[in-house]
């Protein structure tokens, strides 16, 4: 196989990536971390709670 330099679409690429990896990254330190058990606003048990409630009734009252 012979080696070319890389042309502007693979050096676009590879920018794409790169920008994208970093928005992932960032996007997941925003995530809090969880803790199972009983949600505080409907009781329900689940594996993930963030300040006492559970994701449905996060979404639900609109709680971050």
């Amino acid at each position: 196989m012979i080696n070319k330099p890389a042309d502007k679409i693979d050096r676009a690429n590879e920018a794409a990536q790169k920008n994208l990896d970093a928005a992932i990254e960032a996007a997941r330190s925003d995530i809090p971390p969880g803790n199972p058990g009983d949600c505080d606003l409907c009781g329900e048990w689940t594996g993930r709670l963030i300040d006492g409630a559970c994701a449905p009734c996060r979404d639900e009252f609109n709680l971050k």
